[in-house]
Order: structure tokens, then sequence, then C-alpha cells
């Protein structure tokens, strides 16, 4: 069971209230009695807040009677002198000591009636004992829900307290907001005058620090928020909330959790009170809690749920709203979610389906809005025989919380139901649904409506859906049967080539198959030759002619004439939409590809999912090319969650392709833990490309080989990508991330010829894209392995190109290659003004890794800064050691070092000893600490004459 109790040693939120009061009680000095009324709705904290006046004053010494006067409801007088002789049992002084003997004469313990009455009732002995417990400190008598006393106790009660009305009390006494009171006359005639304190609910600030004070730990912002929102700030709610947490596992809890968060002892608590004086509280707050799940509940609606009159429903709704528990409003609902959550959720099904049936029946009389009345039924049991519209079972069955069987029944009775024309609306949604409930059963009666359908548009749809299905699975012999049943089906119209025409495009390609595509010219179906401007065969040759490398603007007019068919045209075979927008991306074309997307398509959930995760797909790969770092990571995380581990062909080269991008991306935010873990967790640390053409998970395994050191390591995994691709005829310029990262990288590993033949492919492929994007990023990479005045021209050109575009991350990555030839060119005043304004850019966009690397080269340029050891030790390197060490990281042992440089062998022993004391390390096993800092490696191979002549500012050997 949950601890829900509201009383505890300290309360949050009620620090001034309890400041007031404590007040008032002194001045009780100066005023005589003085009465306070402390209200709110139920377990807001009530009895907490003077319980903790109590506690306070008797942490004083100070006078101080508490008293449940539910439990003493006909005796209040009586409790109070009980509570007065104890008190001044606790006394010494003579004074108190002969008063309470007084008193104890007058009364018989245990009785309300004097054996030595004054005329009013009161005993005799009652104002002297006050007036002697408050000669040192006022007196403060709390009473707890006093609304619930008889109405002769409340008298008696008023009668001494008239007696005592000049000595120094404080009177505090809280009610039941909204209750009727068992007295109301004579509760009205003893609180007259009093002061009324309205508790609320906590603010956010003080949810808190409940919750942290309850969970003994701060809790996350968002668990906070969603935990005031739900409870309004109800202190019993909060604690109800955290000891269901405590419950749970509270590291892992996520807010979603949260707000579906089922407590029974809450609806116990708030609704329980309210049941005592009206059995149809808890029948109409249920009826409440279900109608609002679809918006706004007006009382006829909630009179309906319940099952009531409507007259006895606004006698109870009148209650819940004196009793802060509902809105005072026309429209009618909970003020605490949580207790909305709550009460459905301990309702029965059957309970439950019939209150959402009646709100949907109520609803389509009235003729409400359909998606209200779709919303009920999704959450009920529908008859079949029952006339709903046919737009409130459709958006029924669109609904998230609809089950697969239930989607099917709210379809297929939309579809019997529905007027000529309805069928070509539900048809594809039924087919889909179908085919998610039973796979093989949908796609055989997704087969059967084809060939039952005249409708073109319809054909097309289900002829798309079929092929997106295909994609998905991994079946051949499923595949066949699917393809033989709507090759039956199509037979003998339009479509009847369909079926070769899946095979042809839908299929994991090799390379002869690619070339053969790219050569397809106008783009004819293999099964129709006749047929020009097919967009599929348009959309895939030009895919393919972009990996082979032939002809980018051929390739780039093609997607763009396959992109100007109608949606249902591309989406006839799954791959034409994703490939045809793949070609704009990589040619440097990405606002052209996002505004054409959402010129056919702008809610991504129309498309069959097959299809939407490839564009997803490519449209993260889209955010990536724009310089939108953070953007694509959030996309490809999203996907990456809810793309199965397991799937077809499709779901296979989806998974590689989104882990490939991922982890790059993870490296260029400056978070090679983070990448590591994709891999790893994905089972890609040493696998080969899964497909000819991906490039994407190696380099990234070769990235972060070269950052820990391992640059023989790196080394293959870059060659590996070369030999790949070479062997099987691609030239292409490789993927994204190989043109930003790729070149360099073979550089840096030991392979600067191979990088100068794949930077000059990749400027004839930009050349052709008509991108000034694509130019810049070749002539940057070229100009990034070239030497001399050739490297500071191109990237030079490259940043003028860039000039224009507002492109910022590929601005940075060409003003940090510029920044770095113009210091090895000994320019050290213009090199750090571009590595300045890279450095700037760079962690704008988020680009960590670029950033760190660019400010650590500013820091070699600036003689003056200090140093770190690593780097002092590389710009003290003599260009002998410079050079033998590069060799010894770049993987090559001593005995090769020493054939290459035509020196013995112990020459190159003492040259990388002497390197290896200026750097700190031990040895080759700690090249990593040279390699890991972004930089490093940039300025170890960053010439030897400006080495030199900064060694010399460090006090290095010259």
């Amino acid at each position: 069971m949950l601890d829900t109790r509201t009383r505890h040693e300290g309360i949050v939120g009620r620090t001034e209230l309890l400041r007031r009061l404590l007040a008032a009680r002194h001045h009780s000095r100066r005023t005589g009695l003085t009465c306070h009324v402390v209200t709110g709705e139920p377990k807001v904290g009530k009895t907490a807040l003077l319980t903790l006046v109590c506690r306070h004053t008797t942490s004083r010494a100070d006078p101080t009677v508490h008293i449940a006067s539910s439990r003493h409801a006909n005796r209040l007088l009586t409790a109070l002198v009980d509570g007065l002789l104890r008190l001044a049992a606790g006394h010494h002084r003579a004074e108190v000591e002969r008063a309470a003997a007084r008193l104890r004469a007058d009364v018989r313990p245990g009785d309300t009636h004097a054996r030595k009455p004054a005329e009013d009732g009161v005993p005799g002995g009652f104002p002297d004992l006050v007036e002697a417990l408050t000669r040192e400190a006022p007196l403060v008598i709390a009473l707890d829900d006093i609304d619930q006393a008889t109405p002769a106790a409340l008298v008696l009660l008023r009668r001494a307290l008239r007696d005592i009305a000049h000595l120094p009390v404080m009177l505090i006494a809280s009610t039941r907001r909204g209750e009727p009171a068992v007295a109301a006359a004579e509760l009205a005639n003893l609180l007259h005058g009093a002061g009324t304190i309205t508790l609320r609910g906590l603010n956010e600030r003080e949810t808190g620090a409940l919750m942290a004070e309850r969970l003994r730990r701060r809790p996350d912002a968002d668990i906070v928020a969603t935990c005031h929102r739900i409870t309004a700030g109800n202190p019993f709610m909060v604690i109800a909330v955290c000891d269901w947490i405590r419950a749970q596992d509270p590291l892992t809890i996520l807010a979603d959790e949260l707000r579906e968060a089922v407590i029974p002892a809450v609806a116990d608590a708030m609704i329980g009170r309210a049941s005592r004086v009206d059995p149809r509280a808890r029948a109409m707050a249920e009826a409440i809690a279900v109608a609002t799940v679809s918006g706004k509940a007006d009382p006829a609606l909630v009179a309906r749920v319940s099952g009531c009159r409507l007259k006895d429903a606004l006698e109870t709704l009148d209650l819940l709203a004196r009793m802060r528990l509902v809105t005072d409003d026309h429209a009618v609902s909970l003020r605490h979610p949580l207790l909305s959550t709550t009460l459905r959720g301990t309702m029965t099904v059957m309970s439950r389906n019939a209150a959402h049936l009646a709100a949907a029946a109520f609803l389509h009389r009235r003729r409400d809005a359909a998606p209200r009345v779709a919303r009920h039924l999704a959450a009920s049991t529908v008859p079949l025989d029952t006339p709903w519209s046919v737009t409130a079972m459709i958006t029924a069955a669109r609904s998230a919380d609809t089950t697969a069987s239930d989607r099917v029944r709210y379809l297929e009775q939309a579809a019997q139901a529905g007027a000529e024309g309805t069928w070509s609306r539900v048809a594809p949604e039924l087919a889909a649904a179908r085919i998610a409930l039973d796979r093989r059963e949908g796609m055989r009666a997704a087969a059967e409506m084809l060939g039952r359908t005249t409708d073109m548009a319809l054909g097309r749809r289900l002829l798309g859906l079929v092929g997106a299905t295909l994609c998905e699975g991994d079946r051949p012999d499923e595949e066949r049967d699917v393809l033989e049943a709507v090759r039956s089906a199509v037979a003998g119209t339009e479509w009847h080539d369909w079926p070769q025409d899946f095979r042809a495009y839908s299929r994991p390609v090799s390379p002869t198959s690619a070339a053969v595509r790219a050569d397809e010219g106008a783009g004819a179906s293999p099964a129709r030759g006749d047929v020009r401007g097919h967009p599929a065969a348009l959309a895939v040759s030009a895919c393919f002619s972009d990996l082979l490398d032939r002809a980018p603007s051929t390739a780039l007019a093609r997607a763009r004439e396959a992109l100007d068919h109608d949606l249902e045209d591309l989406l006839l075979q799954p791959p034409a939409l994703p490939a045809a927008l793949t070609v704009l991306i990589d040619g440097g074309h990405q606002a052209e590809a996002f505004a054409r997307r959402h010129a056919l398509v702008h809610d991504l959930g129309r498309l069959p999912r097959w299809v939407r995760v490839a564009v997803e797909l490519v449209e993260a790969a889209g955010h990536y090319a724009a310089g939108e770092l953070f953007a694509a990571r959030f996309m490809l995380t999203e996907r990456l969650s809810d793309l199965p581990m397991r799937g077809g062909h499709g779901y296979g080269r989806f998974r590689t392709r989104l882990v490939g991008l991922l982890a790059n991306i993870h490296l260029d935010l400056g978070d090679p833990a983070a990448a590591e873990t994709l891999l790893r967790r994905d089972h890609h640390e040493g696998r080969p490309p899964p497909e000819w053409y991906d490039a994407d998970v190696p380099l990234a395994r070769a990235r972060l080989r070269v950052r820990a050191g391992d640059l023989a390591g790196g080394a293959e995994d870059l060659w590996e990508i070369v030999r790949h691709r070479e062997a099987v005829g691609g030239s292409g310029p490789g993927t994204l991330h190989w043109r930003n990262e790729g070149v360099p990288l073979l550089a840096k590993t030991g392979s600067p010829d191979q990088a100068v033949r794949v930077a000059r492919r990749q400027v004839k492929f930009a050349e052709g894209t008509g991108s000034p994007q694509e130019r810049a990023r070749a002539a940057r990479v070229l100009g990034a392995v070239s030497q001399g005045p050739t490297a500071v021209r191109l990237l030079k050109s490259a940043v003028d190109q860039l000039r224009e575009e507002g492109h910022d991350l590929e601005t940075a990555r060409a003003m940090a290659e510029l920044g770095t030839v113009l210091a090895r060119s000994g320019r050290a005043g213009e090199a750090v003004a571009n590595l300045t304004r890279s450095a700037r850019l760079a962690a704008d966009r988020g680009a960590r890794e670029l950033a760190d690397r660019v400010r650590l080269q500013l820091v070699a340029l600036d003689a003056r800064t200090p140093q770190d050891v690593s780097l002092r030790g590389i710009l003290s390197l003599t260009p002998r050691e410079r050079e033998i060490l590069i060799d010894a990281v770049s993987g090559q042992p001593n005995t090769a070092i020493a054939g290459n440089r035509h020196i013995t062998r112990r020459t190159v022993e003492l040259h990388l000893s002497s390197a290896y004391r200026k750097l700190g390390i031990a040895g080759r096993g700690e090249f990593g600490k040279i390699l890991g800092r972004p930089g490093l490696w940039e300025i170890l191979t960053d010439g030897t004459a400006t080495s030199a002549r900064r060694a010399k500012h460090l006090g290095g050997e010259p």
C-alpha cells in the first residue's frame, strides 16, 4: 500500500502562512481572542498546517490544545477542558495548580456537565485556568474539521470562548470546503468575524522541493513539471506520486509513464469524502473522466454517461465544484489530471467500455464533431449494427489507442455503411490494417481487392502498399506467392508488368545491375521498354548513375523528372521517391529536395511505413549536408529507436546506413563515446560494409581508431572502403561523410597519393552537380591534400564560393583548412584570422571536434599562451624527430623507417627516444595521447619550418 499521509515533520510551501498564524498568536496579547479558519480542497494540507502550528508553539513551551472535532463532535468543551488539564499537569507554578484543582472540582472527568456550573453551562474554573496558563504565553486552540461538530457542542464552546475573549488566545479551526456543515448556523455564529485562509496547491518549485524531500534526491525537471501538472500541486497527491515512483524504478521513470499513472489511494481519498455526502459522487467523477477523453464535457454529456437525470447530475456536480474537485464552468472537467487517469484506470473494462459507448452514442445523436465520437469509439466495444458515420469510424480506426483488430472492424463497418465512393477512400487503410493484423492473410486480401477494383487511383495505392510491405520482409516464399497473386489480379490491366518491375527496382543490386540501370537512359521500365518517363526507372537509374559517377547532371535531371510525377505514381514502386530525393541531396540541392518532398506529401504519416522510413533517413542526411548536425542527430536517434532490430533486406540496409550516419555525426559533435557505443550495440565494430556502396560504418570505425592512436587500424578500414568500391567498379564520390572526412583521413594515415586521386574524383563530380556547395566542398578537400600556392588558391576559392551560400559548417571546415595551410606557409596573421572565424562558426553549429581542433591550432600559433605538455613537446621537436615520429605513428617499424630514411636503426631509436621524452609518453603504446585530442595531429604534421620557429619561442631545440 502507498503511504499517502500528509502529516509529517515539516510542510513545504506553507512558510508564509505559518508566519502569519504565529504572528496572530503573538498579537492576541494585545487584542484578546482571535479566530482563524483554514479551508481548501480535500487533502490540501489543512490538518498538516494546524499540526505544524501546534508543534511550533509546543517547541517554545507555549500552551497548545489540538482537538480532532470529528472524534469529539458532541463534546468539544470536554475535550478542551481535558486538554487544558493536561497542560496544567506539566506546569509547576502554584497559580496554575490552584486553578487546575478548582476546575477539577467543578467537572467530572469525561463529562460536559459541571457539578457547579455557571448559568451558561461553562465550568466555573475554566476562565481561571485559561488565565493562569496564558500568564506567560498565549494559548493556541486548534480545532480540526470543526464543521463536523454538533449544534449543542458548538453552542457550549461559543459560550466558553466568550468567557475568555479578553485573554491572549488564538483559535484556529479547519473546515471541509464544499461539504455541508452539521450545524451551519451555530458554526457561523462561532466563527463570526474570523479570518479565512484558503489553502491552494503548491507551485512548481514547491512541488519539486516536496518531491526531493520524499524521494531523497532531486528529480529531473520534466518529472517535476509533469507531477505538478497532474496533481495541481495538491500535497497529498504529490506524496502519492512520489511513493508510486519509489515503487517503480525511480531512476528510469519517464514523464509519459507518470502521466498515465493509476494510484487507487488517490481516488479513494479525494472522492471518498464526497461519496459520503452524495452516493452519486464517484459515478459522476468517473463519467467526467471518461467524457473528457474527447475534449470538454458539458453537464448533459456527463449525466448521460453516468446514467443520472440531468437535475441529479447538476446537484452532484455542484457539490464536487464546491469541494474544488471539478471546474465550476459550463464545460466540466476534473481539476487534477491524476484523479482523472486514476478513475479511468480503476474502472472495470466493462464499465469503462459502457461509459465510452454511451458518450459516443450521445455525441453522435446530437451531431457532435466526428473526431469526438471516434475517440470514444476507439476506447469501447462498438456494435456492428449501430449506424455510426463513416468519418467517425475512419477517425476511430486512425486513433493511436485502437487495437489492430478493432481498426480492421471499424474500417470494415465504414466500408459497408458508406455511400458510393467510400470504398476507394477506405480500401487502402483497410488493406494496411489487415496486413498489420495478419501479414499473410492481409497481403492475400489486398491482392483480391486489386482484382475487384476498376478505380485506377485505388489500384496504384494498393500496389504501392503491397510493394512497401514486401520490402519490409525477407521471406522469398511469401514474396513469390504474393507476386503470383498480384500477377493474376492485374492480368489484362495496365499494371500487368508490375511484378516484374518490382523485382527489378526493389531488390538489392550488384554493381553490374547498377551499371545497367544507370545506362537505361530516359528510364523505361525493363518490363515495358516502350514506356518512356517511368518514374521508378527514372529515379532508380538516377540513383545508380549517382553511385557510379555517370554524369551527375544527367542523374539530377532524371531525379527531377521523376519527382515531377504525382505521389501515387512514385509510390507505385517503393524505392522511387527516396531514390530521387537522395540524388538531389547528394548533389548538394538539399533545399530543393525538402521543397519537392513537402509539395508531394506534407504529412509523412500518409506514406507506407517502409517508404516513410526511407524518406526520413534521406531527410536526416539532408540536414547533415546542410550543416544542421543537431537536427540530423535528433531525427536519426528517433528513427533508430523505432526501427526493428531485425527485418527484411530493406530495414537491414536502413539500420546500417542509419548507424553509420549517426556514428559519424556523434564524432562531428565531439562525442566519440556515443559513436563507439552505437557501433558496439549494433554489432558494427568489425563487420565489412553490408553493401558495396556503403562507407559510413567503416569510416566511423576508422575515425575512432585514429583518435585512439591506432593509425594502422584506421588506414586498414579506409583502404577496405577503397578496395571494396574499386573491386566492383564504383567510381562515384561516395557518401556525404566520406566526401567530408575520407580524403583528409587517407592523407593523415599515410596514403596521400590515394587521397589526391579521390579528391580529384570529387572535384569532377562536383562540377557536374551545378551546386556551389558541392564545388566548394570538393575544392576544400583537394586543397587540404595539396601543397603550396595551389592549396591556398583552392581553399580561398572554396571560402569565396561559400560566402553567398550561408553554409556555416562547410565554411568553418574550409577556413580551418585554409588556416592550417597558411600557418604552414608562415602567414601566421592570416592563419589566425581564418582559424578564429572557423572556431566560432564550428562552435555555433555544434561541431565540437572541429572547434576543438581549430582552437588548439590557435593556441599553437600564439607563443604567449601557456602550452600543455603534449603541445609544447610537439612544437619543440626537431625536423628529423618530427619526420621519424610521423613514420612511427603511421605504423612503420624502426627497421622500415631506417631503410626509408637511409639511416641506421640505432639513429631511429635515438630520435624516437628524444621525441617520446619531449611528449611525455613511454612509447608507441601511448600514441593515442597524440591523436586522441583534436588538432594535435595537424600540428605534428604542420611542417618543419614553422615548427622550428615556434620552438625557439618555447625554449626548445632549434
